[in-house]
């Protein structure tokens, strides 16, 4: 998906924890992120402008501000659907809608989902915390991707798709979840039992990692709970779990799609 990705939007202040949701073809506040309901394509637009397509059982609309009101239009009719997106810094963002609702803010104030008159403070300011990337092995393995494309976690020679798509989950405590694309969609890469694997959900620690930031858009993925202080590793052409950050053989490039 070239010059979209997929997000979830988390309300901040007095909102935080609810989600910008299109679930039941309805615009509202949903408590955590439930799935596809809550999740977004954003897709740029000419003139920096960005239209927000839902997943799941409303796919094909759009989040749209026509008329002065929240809805979800089939498809991008016009401005009523586009939407400046302004970076407020530490990964928080603020849509301003456009057309006849020009500098109006998608706001969570209250509790509850409307446009706002400019832009007041957190009640109109989201967290993005969901977004589709793909991993690149650095050092020997460099242009290789991890994958769990045919249900299994492997390296493949570069980026084919789905398969190598994930979403990162923000789970509590700075924690991360990464869940496939594609036909695994539902499954979640799992270091339980110290091995690499696929598995239905999320069921604890074993699916949950630490995203170690490298710089330069590189990342390190620490294992938790009995394979805590593990990395995944790409070293000598194989995915597994190494003890320890030992270096380029742990070391992933983040490529949001």
């Amino acid at each position: 998906m070239e010059n979209s990705r997929i997000v979830a939007f988390e309300a901040l202040g007095g909102e935080r924890g609810k989600f910008l949701s299109h679930a039941n073809n309805e615009v509202w506040l949903q408590n955590g992120y439930q799935g596809d309901g809550e999740a977004f394509i954003i897709e740029t637009r000419p003139n920096g402008r960005v239209a927000l397509a839902c997943l799941g059982g409303e796919q094909g609309k759009y989040l749209s501000h026509a008329f002065d009101k929240l809805w979800l239009q089939n498809g991008v009719q016009g401005e009523g659907e586009e939407w400046l997106l302004h970076d407020k810094g530490n990964g928080n963002i603020a849509l301003e809608a456009l057309g006849g609702e020009s500098g109006k803010f998608l706001s969570h104030a209250f509790d509850k989902m409307w446009l706002q008159n400019g832009y007041q403070g957190e009640g109109e300011l989201w967290a993005e915390v969901a977004r589709t990337v793909a991993f690149e092995a650095l050092g020997g393995e460099k242009g290789k991707f991890l994958s769990h494309a045919n249900n299994e976690v492997w390296l493949q020679n570069g980026y084919q798709g789905d398969g190598e798509a994930f979403i990162v989950q923000t789970r509590p405590n700075g924690r991360v979840a990464l869940a496939c694309m594609g036909g695994e969609q539902g499954k979640y890469l799992s270091h339980a039992f110290d091995k690499l694997w696929l598995q239905n959900g999320v069921q604890g620690e074993g699916e949950e990692w630490i995203l170690h930031v490298k710089g330069n858009g590189n990342i390190a993925l620490e294992a938790l709970g009995g394979e805590s202080g593990k990395y995944l590793s790409h070293a000598f052409d194989k995915m597994w779990l190494q003890n320890g950050y030992q270096g380029e053989g742990e070391l992933w490039k983040e490529i949001i799609k």
